[in-house]
């Protein structure tokens, strides 16, 4: 599966995919895992891009997908 549509990046597959991640680091290790810190952290490096190149011609936000990627976050937070 690519990242890509055309030449843009499909940020809606990227965030579904480190939201598995982290729902399996989470089920497996917990909040409070490095495992779960580190796949964190590549969710809000992409979340940074994301926000970073909201004014360039990049595909719409799922709003499904947004709010999962968040939870995460939360519960990261949470667990800190």
């Amino acid at each position: 599966m690519s990242n890509f549509t055309g030449n843009k990046l499909n940020y809606n597959e990227i965030l579904s995919q480190i939201s598995v991640n982290l729902n399996n680091a989470l089920n497996t290790f917990g909040p409070s895992s490095s495992q779960y810190q580190a796949i964190l952290e590549i969710l809000k490096d992409n979340l940074q891009n994301i926000d970073r190149h909201r004014d360039y011609d990049v595909p719409e936000l799922d709003p499904d997908t947004l709010s999962l990627a968040l939870g995460f976050l939360e519960i990261g937070n949470k667990a800190s």
